[in-house]
């Protein structure tokens, strides 16, 4: 169960409304540790000890992107996005990190979260968007690609481990019109 939050220290970057009551998209750009521990449970109720701790999801915060999905009516997360910046191409960012609740998964979700923060990264200046995906999730792979423009433009064998093949998938935010 997740804590209430009662300020939020983001800003607002879009609403959506859906069957799940007022969706708001959150730019978080401060935190508290409440709302830190909040996001931290929800990255590691999704992954397990793969999930990002508070070591990580600070920097996240302070020289990344992070961004939230949040159900209003119950004040929940639902889904979150962590961004960086690319080392070697200032223009391109990373998507590190990126989860819908499984509840709601099937419903557009991401794709309306995916959608909002391609938007808030043009704003920012980015001019593309990069990502890594496992070969054998054919839902992901389809929301990147057929419902979003993303191109692979790699596969790495073994990315993280033996037996573990990666997409390394990009899109160009120039040519994104949604």
């Amino acid at each position: 169960m997740l804590e209430e939050i009662r300020r939020l220290p983001q800003r607002v970057i879009d609403n959506l409304d859906g069957d799940v009551g007022n969706l708001k998209v959150y730019l978080v750009q401060d935190y508290n540790l409440k709302l830190l521990n909040r996001i931290v449970n929800f990255g590691q109720d999704l992954f397990g000890d793969l999930g990002m701790d508070e070591w990580g999801l600070v920097p996240q915060i302070r020289h990344g992107n992070v961004f939230i999905l949040k159900e209003e009516k119950k004040n929940r997360i639902i889904g979150f996005a962590i961004l960086m910046r690319e080392w070697e191409n200032l223009n391109t960012a990373y998507l590190f990190d990126y989860a819908i609740l499984e509840e709601f998964q099937g419903q557009g979700l991401g794709y309306h979260l995916l959608v909002t923060i391609c938007r808030n990264l043009i704003e920012q200046g980015f001019k593309s968007v990069t990502l890594t995906v496992d070969v054998n999730n054919p839902p992901a792979i389809k929301l990147y690609k057929d419902k979003l423009g993303f191109e692979i433009v790699e596969h790495r064998k073994d990315e993280y481990g033996k037996g573990h093949d990666r997409y390394i998938m990009e899109l160009d935010l120039e040519k994104f019109n949604k």
